[in-house]
């Protein structure tokens, strides 16, 4: 639970307005491609996840700023085209919670604690990210009251 890692949580980061964009059956060629592309149109993203790749086809999923919705749209549908398998499945409005602390890689158990607290909270993780450093957590909007009492409740958050 957070409350046995409060103090290696240093800090706490939310993002609102996130849009996450999942390419379903997309080739693997294509992954360096979209993210050129979306680099060249100054969409930054934050989380990046793909299935398994094993010389085929890869489900791809990443989250940006709903704000850039319209143009990572446009850039995505080039690649549908191209490669007629790939759908294309959007959420929106959604927000990242992203926990911080430079001993979460000396802390066995970070990304545990973090995801019980969310399930005994009733909070569903979209997407997931880790570092050295980090775990980030996409979820829906509609549990961000669920998120700032939690936050709240250990004390992460004024």
């Amino acid at each position: 639970m957070l409350k046995n890692i409060a103090g290696i949580i240093e800090s706490v980061k939310i993002s609102p307005n996130i849009t996450l964009v999942t390419l379903y059956n997309t080739q693997v060629s294509n992954r360096e491609k979209i993210f050129r592309k979306l680099a060249e149109n100054g969409i930054n993203l934050d989380i990046i996840s793909q299935s398994p790749s094993f010389g085929g086809d890869i489900t791809l999923s990443f989250s940006l700023p709903d704000k850039d919705l319209a143009k990572t749209l446009e850039i995505a549908a080039t690649f549908k085209t191209q490669y007629e398998k790939t759908e294309i499945n959007i959420c929106s409005n959604n927000l990242t919670i992203s926990f911080f602390g430079a001993e979460i890689i000396n802390t066995p158990g970070i990304a545990a604690s973090i995801f019980e607290t969310f399930s005994q909270k009733e909070i569903n993780i979209i997407l997931i990210t880790t570092s050295d450093v980090s775990v980030s957590c996409l979820v829906a909007k509609s549990d961000e009251v669920k998120v700032m009492k939690m936050l709240q409740e250990y004390n992460l958050i004024d």
